[in-house]
């Protein structure tokens, strides 16, 4: 099954799957995806071969083992 590139949350958005995600990459912060945030998407995205938006995705969150919603 492929995973859809659709960002569920984007730069600037609030939503608890960002508090997920720093949790697992022990970030700082509360549940918006923040400028910080982002550019630490965008290097583990252009790491993974993930295209770099760093926003959340599909793709994004199954590195990090988060299912969305």
């Amino acid at each position: 099954m492929q995973m859809s590139l659709v960002p569920l949350v984007m730069q600037g958005q609030s939503d608890a799957l960002v508090g997920r995600v720093r949790q697992v990459l022990n970030l700082p912060g509360g549940n918006t995806l923040d400028r910080e945030m982002s550019e630490v998407l965008r290097g583990v995205q252009r790491n993974q071969g993930i295209p770099p938006h760093g926003d959340l995705d599909e793709q994004t969150l199954a590195l990090f083992d988060i299912l969305p919603y």
